[in-house]
């Protein structure tokens, strides 16, 4: 356990290290970056290629070579943007959230192995941890 200084360290580090694990555990592999942006593109709605960069906090060149595999997948589409002729706007494709649906049941699974042998006191504290990092995201994701 850590020590109060050491939490924001501590934190991050084992999220990190959990979010590999249930890659892992998933089957879901490297294709968890482009998960997230196809994520982040359906739940915020179309997105300009730099806004997608600042969301995920990733270069422009690596925003753009993820769009472009996604695009190729058939899992994102690319529209004019209606305010602005020199950018376009990125939204998800039927297939993307379909696919998206598929690889969070995936997900689910392989996480759920994990969870269903812990005693039920450790899951109510886990579930509240992730209610808790959930609202840090939403109040800080900008």
């Amino acid at each position: 356990m850590s020590s109060a200084p050491d939490l924001p360290q501590h934190l991050a580090l084992v999220c990190s290290q959990f979010s590999r694990l249930a890659a892992r555990r998933s089957g879901v592999g490297v294709g968890t970056v482009s998960w997230r942006v196809v994520s982040t593109i359906e739940r915020y709605g179309p997105l300009r290629l730099s806004e997608i960069a600042d969301r995920e906090r990733v270069s422009r060149p690596t925003a753009t070579a993820v769009i472009k595999r996604l695009e190729e997948e058939g899992l994102v589409q690319r529209a004019p943007d209606p305010t602005d002729s020199r950018s376009s706007l990125i939204s998800t494709t039927p297939q993307g959230v379909a696919q998206l649906g598929a690889w969070r049941s995936q997900l689910a699974l392989g996480v759920g192995g994990l969870l269903e042998d812990l005693p039920a006191e450790d899951v109510a504290t886990l579930d509240r941890a992730s209610q808790i990092l959930a609202r840090l995201v939403e109040a800080h994701d900008d």
